[in-house]
């Protein structure tokens, strides 16, 4: 009877008592790891498979999302329930990374990162100005030329007015 209960123990014990690993586990992510996706995110998501811990007005919870470059692109965390999110600012193409420290309700610390990529069709890696067509600059002699005829022809019409007028004269009232 002894070794019935012995390998009853032992097999219970093998198979584990439901409930004692209760850590918290990401479960689902928005964009998800490794993901590359065609919009630009406005936000990033993360939901575990419990209910994370908030004390008081203290979030101990935090999701930071980084460019390519460091850079972080992400607001202030908020919590609801099981689900944690950050606003993001993200405009362009590139890879990201986002880092998460999360506390469940019974105070297990889960960290982790993951990756996803931004392919947006509309992108633009470097804003281009808006202006109006260049038109090349007058080099020096061109300008020089444009002078002299311009001279030219003022002097021109100074010259015809004045023999004009010394041809009709003056006429008597």
């Amino acid at each position: 009877m002894k070794k019935l209960l012995v390998s009853l123990a032992l097999l219970t014990l093998s198979f584990g008592a439901p409930g004692a690993s209760a850590h918290s586990a990401l479960v689902s992510s928005v964009p998800s790891a490794d993901a590359t996706v065609v919009d630009f995110p406005m936000e990033v998501v993360l939901n575990f498979n419990e209910e994370l811990m908030i004390v008081g007005d203290e979030n101990p919870n935090k999701v930071e999302v980084f460019d390519s470059e460091g850079v972080l692109v992400s607001g202030a965390t908020v919590v609801k329930g099981a689900s944690v999110a950050a606003p993001v600012g993200i405009t362009g193409n590139g890879a990201f990374s986002v880092k998460y420290r999360v506390v469940s309700n019974d105070g297990h610390v889960v960290e982790g990162t993951y990756a996803f990529n931004v392919e947006s069709p509309i992108a633009v890696s470097s804003p281009m100005p808006i202006s109006a067509p260049i038109e090349p600059a007058e080099d020096g002699s061109n300008l020089l030329i444009r002078v002299v005829i311009l001279a030219l022809l003022g002097t021109g019409v100074f010259i015809s007015f004045r023999k004009a007028n010394s041809l009709f004269g003056s006429r008597p009232r």
